[in-house]
């Protein structure tokens, strides 16, 4: 684990020194630990996020229709709301962390210059989540709820549950936040050779229907307008991703000199049998 943190935050180390090559026990103890520090991370910034509840709660319904209200149904359908808020939240908050323990993870697999741009993205990619998170608050959230509300009559009240329009709000956040990093997880996995330009593009079609049943499972109506709120967005981000993964090119993929050193102590001979 130790020798996996090296690799991550030295990229220049060469990948000889990075303790050779692990066996499959090795490589299980190694995401069993990796999985830990993730897990802990997220219950303890649950635990932060916890006293801060009500302010999150007040937050949340500041997107409410004009004359909506919320209503507790289930006895405890508030105190698991909290739950729930505190989770997601405490979440947003470690996925640093989390992101951290699966690029270690990957690491020592990796050329130093592909462990390098892994670790460069890492705050382009937060940058990205909280821009999409900004775009659900500010566009998706705005839209999606006053298209549905307009249909209500002014004679019909508008009331929701706790939990559901907790669940809803916080589902729009969360997702298009995760969307949003696409293009430069895209860019990142193109640098490192996992992706191309050339076949992202071959799988447009296929990233259209992902995209709508994405955006099907991210709205709460089948209604294609609101669909659309989400789906145009996700496509226009896949086909940023498309271009960045072409200004990635393998021009920047390590080539034969920048293979591990061969070993001072080899001349090179090629042994023989007698």
């Amino acid at each position: 684990m130790a020798e996996a943190d090296q690799a991550l935050t030295d990229p220049t180390q060469p990948q000889e020194e990075l303790g050779g090559v692990m066996s499959l026990r090795e490589h299980l103890d190694e995401l069993r630990k990796r999985l830990t520090v993730a897990i802990l991370a997220i219950i303890l910034a649950s635990f932060v996020v916890w006293p801060f509840k009500d302010f999150v709660f007040h937050f949340v319904q500041l997107p409410l229709p004009r004359g909506a209200i919320l209503q507790q149904i289930a006895v405890t359908e508030t105190l698991f709301t909290f739950v729930k808020i505190s989770f997601i939240v405490g979440f947003g908050l470690a996925s640093p962390i989390v992101v951290y323990q699966v690029l270690a993870f990957v690491a020592p697999g990796l050329y130093p210059q592909e462990r390098r741009w892994l670790y460069m993205s890492i705050p382009a990619i937060t940058l990205a989540f909280f821009a999409g998170v900004s775009f659900a608050w500010f566009v998706v959230l705005r839209f999606t709820v006053g298209f549905l509300a307009g249909f209500a009559p002014a004679t019909i009240s508008t009331e929701f549950t706790v939990d559901g329009w907790v669940s809803f709000v916080l589902r729009i956040l969360l997702a298009v936040g995760l969307a949003f990093e696409t293009p430069f997880i895209i860019f990142a996995l193109a640098k490192i050779g996992l992706v191309t330009a050339d076949s992202l593009a071959s799988q447009r079609r296929y990233a259209i229907v992902a995209i709508a049943v994405i955006s099907a499972i991210i709205t709460p109506t089948p209604d294609p307008f609101t669909q659309a709120s989400v789906g145009i967005p996700l496509y226009a981000l896949y086909e940023v991703g498309v271009v960045l993964a072409r200004v990635a090119a393998p021009a920047d993929r390590p080539d034969d000199d920048t293979e591990p050193e061969p070993d001072p102590e080899d001349d090179g001979s090629v042994p023989t049998t007698a």
